[in-house]
């Protein structure tokens, strides 16, 4: 299969999904956020605690962050809601997401003189929106437009055995046999497999960037006074028999597979449309990790876990893969491939990627995963410095 049926937008993108977002640029529009899209069915929220009081860097990471799920391939439209002058301009975001030829709108609860207000008018735009997107219809496209995201989650000493190398089977089949586009992120998960990890850039420069970026994580970490090495593993990792930092480092990038990396990228920065792997530069922390891959234009992700977990996004469809058979049965409605018999019965490794790759497909046109049909989201951007 060469095609998927997705949504064609006027930027040139395709999405696999059709949603409407309602996003709030400040903490103090939040409610307002999530009062309408519980109004309006289908419209998803997008809140946060950011875009007032950060320094210029976080401003743009926060903004970068926001716009990119807001013209995410994924998304039909917009509706912006403001609490007053905030440093993330409502009206700046909305202009910007009126360029890529999505519905646009944008909401000051100030300028509406209320709450009331400005719920109303939140309401009416989204609802045109959502019942505008309904009357949009699937059209045939080609793989080579899709962009896979990976990304571990409560990694185990199963995870470098089976559910990894059958999520690198799938990532790598899009990208070999389709065209498309891979990216994996967290970078202080690289510590003591960075060597070996920038020995796959396609260039010296993207192998030095790679080094680089490992360094300025160690360095920012070290300035914390709390060293990473005692942070990771995590209480949850240890569990599941991981010992040491590297040992979960090496087995983490099992799941990006041995193939070429093209570039590194900035936290939720556009991703390129070149066909190949990518790495985005995130922190370890799975929310905000997985929301900048999101942010970056990937059009699903995959969770390859140990031992369960719930991480999931609202916009990037997220599915799980373990191969934990104790995983399933902890928690089953988070687990939406269950590959254990390649660990501990008769299948293969290659079985096991099959079956992810058969799960990604139908995901690709339209089926739901388990997290949305539970409306399980987790939103969180990463920032860089201190409230100002």
């Amino acid at each position: 299969m060469s095609e998927f049926l997705g949504y064609e937008r006027d930027d040139g993108s395709i999405g696999i999904r059709n949603h409407t977002v309602i996003v709030s640029t400040a903490p103090y529009a939040n409610d307002t956020v999530k009062r309408a899209a519980d109004i309006v069915d289908d419209a998803i929220p997008i809140t946060h605690p950011l875009g007032r009081c950060q320094t210029k860097p976080d401003v743009f990471q926060t903004y970068r962050t926001l716009l990119g799920y807001a013209t995410h391939p994924n998304t039909y439209g917009a509706v912006v809601v403001a609490h007053a002058g905030e440093i993330v301009d409502g009206d700046e975001l909305a202009g910007d997401v009126a360029e890529t030829g999505r519905p646009s709108a944008s909401i000051n609860i100030h300028e509406e003189k209320g709450v009331m207000n400005a719920l109303d008018a939140t309401v009416d735009a989204a609802r045109e929106m959502v019942q505008d997107a309904s009357a949009q219809r699937r059209v045939p496209a080609d793989m080579s437009n899709l962009t896979f995201g990976i990304n571990c989650a409560t990694s185990d000493t199963t995870s470098g055995l089976c559910q990894h190398k059958a999520t690198a089977g799938a990532v790598w089949r899009l990208i070999d046999e389709h065209g498309g586009r891979g990216c994996f992120a967290e970078t202080p998960e690289f510590f003591g497999g960075e060597e070996e990890l920038s020995e796959r850039a396609v260039n010296d420069e993207v192998r030095q960037e790679i080094l680089d970026r490992v360094g300025n994580w160690d360095k920012r970490l070290q300035a914390t006074g709390y060293d990473v090495r005692g942070a990771q593993p995590t209480p949850d990792n240890m569990d599941g028999g991981l010992t040491t930092i590297e040992e979960k480092s090496l087995g983490a990038l099992v799941k990006s597979g041995d193939g070429p990396i093209q570039d590194i990228v900035d936290y939720g920065a556009k991703i390129p449309d070149q066909s190949g792997m990518y790495i985005m530069d995130t922190p370890g922390h799975g929310a905000e990790s997985v929301t900048g891959i999101g942010a970056g234009g990937a059009h699903f992700m995959v969770i390859s876990t140990g031992q369960g977990h719930t991480l999931s996004n609202a916009v990037m469809p997220t599915l799980k893969i373990t191969g934990n058979p104790h995983s399933a049965e902890r928690v089953p409605e988070q687990t939406d491939v269950d590959v254990s018999e390649a660990l501990v019965g008769d299948e293969t490794i290659e079985w096991a990627t099959d079956e992810l790759w058969d799960e990604v497909i139908d995901i690709v046109n339209g089926k739901v995963t388990l997290s949305e049909a539970m409306g399980e989201s987790q939103f969180a951007i990463h920032r860089i410095g201190p409230s100002t």
